[in-house]
């Protein structure tokens, strides 16, 4: 596995910077492994106030506690998950599968990237 740091500028869409940077980097399938800084203006599946799981936009910065997911490219086409656990300035953690997300200042997301074929010959 080699492990890359993938630096986003303030405003970066998460997203494609994470599927230019696989393209790039030829990450046929890798892991999110961590991350560190902030995001804002991102949209999010969690659990609600009642029990229910629904999608929630938010403008403002939370700061970045955990990421975890995966980067897949199956037909040329890139498939990221990405789950995070994040808070505000309350301290109110909201936890769930990030569906899209700028970064806010700077944001330092860890991925691992796995060579399928030598999984394979082992």
């Amino acid at each position: 596995m080699v492990n890359f740091t993938v630096v986003l500028d303030d405003g970066e869409d998460i997203f494609s910077a994470l599927e230019t940077f696989a393209k790039e980097n030829d990450i046929v399938y890798g892991f999110v492994a961590g991350g560190k800084g902030a995001i804002k203006d991102f949209d999010i599946i969690s659990h609600g106030q009642r029990g229910t799981v629904e999608r929630v936009n938010y403008k403002r910065e939370f700061e970045v506690n955990a990421l975890s997911g995966k980067i897949e490219y199956r037909n040329k086409e890139a498939r990221i998950k990405i789950n995070a656990l994040i808070s505000s300035s309350g301290f109110t953690p909201v936890t769930g599968e990030l569906l899209s997300g700028k970064a806010a200042g700077s944001l330092q997301i860890t991925i691992k990237k796995v060579d399928l074929k030598k999984m394979i010959e082992a």
